[in-house]
């Protein structure tokens, strides 16, 4: 029954509209889904999704988190992707909005470069400026390798982050998920989970 990675990805022929809109408005709580979060210790390959069925509550060594946040499933105005890229030797799982310098393939850090890095499609969408209900998600980096990982707290990167320093922040989420999405999230946009 399927392992990892799963091979049925919804097609992605081109990214996205990306639109310059300034801040300003409150976030969209419509289409809001938790965002997943899960640790693989023994790679120290943090994995996010909106689709809880892909992991569950945790299987393939990876562990549940819980809900970092609530972002968005689909495009909302004023949204940038955050795409998913997976490397099947190192195991290893990268999400950027920087979908120029990581491509689709053929490019820096896809399956035809020296990196191997598979994309693997839109992991979800946030604000790219500050919104009245989103709150800021933080990139930390490994000044070592390049790893980065995200999280909504400005001063703990997370598990399996231990040298990684602040670089900034990435966009907004925080909305809050339809009360029947069955979790039970009490403390929307305040996750302490880390995200990279």
């Amino acid at each position: 029954q399927g392992g990892y990675p799963p091979q049925q990805y919804a097609p992605q022929y081109a990214p996205p509209p990306q639109e310059e809109e300034e801040g300003g408005g409150e976030a969209s709580h419509s289409d809001c889904v938790p965002l997943f979060y899960y640790i693989n210790g023994d790679l120290r390959d943090h994995f996010y999704t909106t689709n809880f069925k892909e992991l569950e509550g945790g299987k393939l060594h990876y562990k549940f988190m819980g809900v970092m946040t609530g972002v968005y499933a689909t495009y909302k105005s004023g949204t940038v992707p955050v795409y998913r890229y997976y490397n099947n030797f190192d195991h290893d799982h990268v999400y950027t909005t920087n979908y120029k310098k990581w491509g689709k393939g053929g490019s820096y850090r896809t399956p035809d470069g020296e990196h191997g890095y598979t994309y693997e499609g839109v992991a979800f969408y946030i604000y790219k400026y500050p919104r009245q209900g989103a709150n800021p998600i933080y990139a930390f980096v490994d000044p070592k390798n390049g790893n980065k990982v995200f999280s909504m707290n400005s001063k703990v990167a997370g598990p399996h982050s231990d040298n990684f320093r602040l670089q900034g922040t990435i966009g907004y989420g925080g909305c809050t998920p339809s009360a029947n999405d069955g979790l039970g999230l009490t403390h929307p946009g305040g996750g302490a989970a880390a995200m990279g």
